[in-house]
C-alpha cells in the first residue's frame, strides 16, 4: 500500500493563488511551504526548509546497463542525499522511445531502489511525446501506458513509499489522461515539468492542469511542485523572475532546470549566468562561474520563499509584489487570471 502525503492548509492569500501548507512527507520532517528547492548544492549550509534534488539522466546507453548489471545508479543517486532533508531522487529519461517492458521493470526496481521515502515518477525528453515538432497523441498514450506500468510494477512489489506524478507541460487534449491517471491512483502530489518553458507564456496549459486537479482533489489538500522553469529571454540586461512566480499560481515548491534549453545562443559562445535579485524579483546577466552563481541563486530563493512564508495570511501579497520592480502590471494581471479561474477550494 503506497504511503500517503498528507497536506494540511494554514493560510492563504485572497487576490493570488498562494498557500501556506505544511506538507507531512512519509518518513521526513514536515515541509513548510511555499519553499524552493535545492540542486547540486556545493555548500551543505542553506536555510532551512528545503528539499534537494539528485538528478539521474538516463540515456539508452544507462538502460542497458542496469539490464546487464553493470551500472547500479541507486549507489550513486543516494551517495548526493543530503542528511535530515527530503530527498527527491529524480530520473529524467533522456530516450527517443519507451524501453521494452522487461527493460523498463528493471529500470522501475532501481528508481525504486534509490528513491527516500518518495516516488518521484521520472521526467522525459520532448521526444518521446512528439513526431518531429508536433505532438503526437499515439505517443502520449504510450508515455501514460509506460507510467502505468511503472506505479503497477511497483505496487505488486509491496510499495511503501509515496508517489509523486510527473506532468509534462502540455496543451489539455494530452496532459488531461497523464493527470486523469494519477487522480485515478489517488495520488495528492503532483510535478508540473515545464520543459525549460516559461509558465506565463503557456498559461492555459498550466491553468488547465491546475483545474483539472482541483476538480478531484482541493489545492488545499495536495502538493503542487514545479520543475524546469523557463524565464523570459535575456533581451535586456534583466529579466523578471517568472519560476519565482510561480509560487503565486498554486505552486507549493519550485525546483531547479535540469534540461536543456535550445535556440539560438544557448550552445555557443560564453555561458549564459544570471544572477537573482531579491529586491526586484529578476534575473540580471552576467558572465561569470555558473556553478557558483547557481548556489548563490538557490539560496537567495530560499530566503526570499522564507520571507514570503509567514506574510500568507497576514499581509496583502499584492503590497509584496508592488514592492518589486520587475513584477509588471501584465504579470499580475496573469498571476490574478489563474487565481480567479482556478479558485482553490
Amino acid at each position: 500500500m503506497p504511503a500517503r502525503i498528507v497536506v494540511r492548509e494554514q493560510s492563504r492569500d485572497e487576490d493570488f493563488g498562494i498557500l501556506r501548507k505544511e506538507v507531512q512527507f512519509p518518513s521526513s520532517l514536515p515541509i513548510k511551504t511555499p519553499t524552493r528547492c535545492v540542486k547540486n548544492p556545493s555548500s551543505r549550509i542553506l536555510p532551512e526548509s528545503y528539499i534537494n534534488e539528485v538528478i539521474k539522466k538516463v540515456f539508452p546507453r544507462t538502460i542497458e546497463s542496469i539490464w546487464d548489471g553493470t551500472d547500479r545508479p541507486a549507489k550513486s543517486v543516494k551517495s548526493r542525499f543530503l542528511p535530515d532533508k527530503l530527498n527527491f531522487a529524480i530520473f529524467d529519461l533522456v530516450l527517443d522511445k519507451i524501453p521494452d517492458r522487461e527493460k523498463l521493470r528493471s529500470l522501475t526496481s532501481y528508481w525504486y531502489a534509490a528513491s527516500q521515502s518518495v516516488l518521484f515518477l521520472p521526467t522525459v525528453a520532448s521526444s518521446l511525446l512528439k513526431d518531429g515538432k508536433r505532438l503526437s497523441e499515439k505517443k502520449v498514450n504510450n508515455y501514460v501506458d509506460m507510467m502505468r506500468y511503472i506505479i503497477e510494477t511497483t505496487e505488486a512489489i509491496g510499495n511503501n513509499k509515496a508517489f509523486i506524478g510527473t506532468i509534462p507541460l502540455l496543451p489539455s487534449k494530452y496532459s488531461s489522461s497523464i493527470v486523469r491517471l494519477y487522480l485515478d491512483k489517488s495520488f495528492n502530489a503532483f510535478a508540473i515539468d515545464a520543459g525549460t518553458k516559461d509558465f506565463f507564456y503557456h498559461e492555459p496549459e498550466f491553468r488547465s492542469i491546475l483545474a483539472q486537479i482541483n476538480e478531484k482533489i482541493p489545492l488545499s489538500q495536495v502538493f503542487i511542485y514545479a520543475c524546469n522553469l523557463g524565464i523570459p529571454q535575456f533581451e535586456k540586461y534583466k529579466a523578471r523572475a517568472d519560476d519565482f512566480l510561480s509560487l503565486f499560481a498554486y505552486v507549493d515548491a519550485f525546483g531547479g532546470t535540469f534540461k536543456t534549453r535550445g535556440g539560438p545562443g544557448f550552445s555557443v559562445g560564453k555561458p549564459r549566468v544570471k544572477r537573482f535579485l531579491r529586491s526586484e524579483l529578476c534575473y540580471e546577466h552576467l558572465y561569470g562561474e555558473k556553478d557558483r552563481m547557481n548556489d548563490f541563486n538557490q539560496n537567495e530563493q530560499v530566503m526570499e520563499t522564507n520571507l514570503v512564508r509567514p506574510l500568507i495570511g497576514s499581509e496583502k501579497m499584492q503590497k509584496y509584489l508592488g514592492s518589486k520592480k520587475a513584477v509588471d502590471p501584465s504579470a499580475l494581471k496573469r498571476l490574478d487570471s489563474i487565481a480567479k479561474e482556478v479558485k482553490a477550494i
